[in-house]
């Protein structure tokens, strides 16, 4: 039940912005009354929060299989995690707007179209949790990185990512080259680029 609630709130977000879903309106096309889904989720923030975590541990256990399935290739592996993002983002505006709702000012721009505002209280938890495991990546399979180096090369290619998201400059196979061929220059790992596959 909880499955659909969340996928029956997803949808209704996308579909017009989280100020004008309902819990009511949940609970009817799920088939299941409103207390319990109050009892459930406390109240809609806390059905809010519940879909933003949803969506970002997808997120994540995705590019923790996008690092595992490339982990003797740091070019690849990166490039094909900034690829899965910008594809993972433009599939689901839910994501799309928890990933650029922390700017450099503080404010949640591209969030105010979805109506995602109230919703975005662990957004930059999970722009940090992404770069956590990006750090731990590099750090478990280059340990002869400066900790430092690895810290700020990562910084860079999550804003380079998350600015790709606000305005695409290409597809996500140029932009994954791009901006992967960034942050190897810096930290020193840049190698040819293998054939990438779709």
């Amino acid at each position: 039940m909880r499955e659909q609630v969340l996928a029956t709130a997803h949808v209704l977000t996308v579909e017009k912005g989280w100020e004008r879903v309902r819990v009511a309106e949940i609970a009817a096309l799920v088939g299941v009354s409103r207390p319990t889904l109050y009892k459930e989720f406390g109240d809609k923030q806390g059905l809010g929060d519940a879909l933003v975590v949803r969506e970002g541990e997808r997120f994540l256990a995705g590019i923790r299989q996008v690092l595992d399935q490339r982990s003797d290739h740091a070019n690849e592996a990166i490039t094909w995690a900034v690829r899965f993002t910008l594809n993972e983002a433009a599939a689901s505006p839910l994501l799309k707007a928890v990933l650029t709702s922390s700017t450099a000012d503080g404010t949640a721009k591209s969030s105010r179209s979805t109506g995602m505002l109230p919703l975005l209280t662990t957004s930059t938890t999970l722009l940090q949790v992404a770069s956590n495991e990006l750090v731990c990546w590099f750090t478990d399979h280059f340990p002869q990185l400066d900790s430092d180096d690895v810290a700020d090369g990562i910084d860079a290619l999550v804003r380079l990512t998350v600015s790709h998201l606000v305005l695409p400059a290409g597809d996500s196979d140029a932009t994954g080259r791009q901006i992967s061929r960034v942050a190897l220059r810096y930290l020193g790992l840049e190698e040819p680029l293998a054939t990438l596959d779709v």
